[in-house]
């Protein structure tokens, strides 16, 4: 078995247009009324490696999702938060072996899946292992948001989580500047938490016709995003549904990626929880 990592990419099924708050937000919900398995997008995680680590695991693959994806919908709606969903804290889970396969092959089937396969020596492997492992450890998977800082280990979506594996397994930060998705949204329409603001439907649909223009009267959103990301590797490999990439392919990179740190407090997984996940993130369950 090879030592590998791989960065499954799937876009939403069509673009969710960032043109200004209200078409976005058209984008969005519908592609959730259609019930579509991703309806923004999502990047899956694989790793293997030639050594099974105390679990007896070699080879998972997994990704970030919120618990249920319905009822966090509801919860928008219901407490009117509006586009403080980028900044919210959803209760989270580890995409499971099982579901996580199922996902890249009904992506696979629809034409929406490209794969990223970055070679790793066994130390490396081991390291992706272990910062996944501190992942569970640390609570950090309980914890689903655009709004969390990952290498503090409050948790993250499942562009963030992607993006800082993919970043470790090149051991350098070279997630490209191409890859991220960057707008200010209005404070006005970001509701929820300790705002103090309700913001509907209605609200964002009759007022999100443009964006903020900086921090003075926004928050920035800025993510990894599975459609940049398509993007990107559509331009710089026409056609390849597979890409092998090394730290060669990105020569003007040397910034080295920070290990998360896991200072969020968060209640430690017991010795049982760990067991639990490794058993749901491994490829071949036994």
């Amino acid at each position: 078995m090879p030592n590998q990592f791989k960065l499954h990419v799937v876009p939403p099924p069509a673009p969710l247009e960032w043109t200004h708050p209200r078409q976005l937000f058209k984008k969005t919900l519908w592609h959730h009324l259609i019930q579509d398995s991703h309806p923004i997008g999502h990047f899956y995680i694989e790793m293997e490696s030639e050594k099974s680590n105390a679990y007896g695991v070699s080879r998972v693959i997994t990704g970030m999702s919120r618990q249920n994806r319905n009822l966090s919908t509801l919860k928008v709606a219901l407490e009117q938060i509006g586009m403080g969903t980028f900044f919210y804290d959803f209760p989270g889970k580890l995409d499971s072996g099982v579901d996580a396969r199922r996902g890249v092959e009904w992506a696979r089937q629809k034409g929406r899946l490209k794969t990223v396969v970055v070679p790793l020596s066994s130390e490396q492997a081991g390291l992706l292992f272990d910062e996944l492992h501190q992942w569970v450890l640390n609570g950090s998977f309980l914890h689903y948001g655009g709004g969390h800082q990952i290498l503090l280990g409050q948790g993250s979506g499942c562009a963030e989580m992607g993006a800082h594996f993919f970043n470790l397994a090149l051991g350098k930060k070279a997630v490209p500047e191409s890859w991220i998705r960057k707008v200010y949204a209005p404070n006005r329409l970001i509701g929820g938490g300790n705002t103090g603001r309700k913001v509907g439907m209605l609200k964002l649909y009759l007022e999100g016709l443009e964006w903020a223009k900086g921090p003075e009267d926004g928050r920035l959103i800025a993510t990894p995003d599975m459609e940049l990301t398509w993007d990107w590797l559509e331009k710089n490999h026409p056609g390849k549904q597979v890409v092998t990439l090394t730290p060669e392919d990105f020569p003007g990179t040397l910034e080295p990626v920070e290990r998360i740190r896991f200072t969020a407090g968060y209640p430690v997984a017991s010795e049982e929880t760990l067991r639990e996940q490794w058993a749901r993130l491994r490829l071949d369950p036994a």
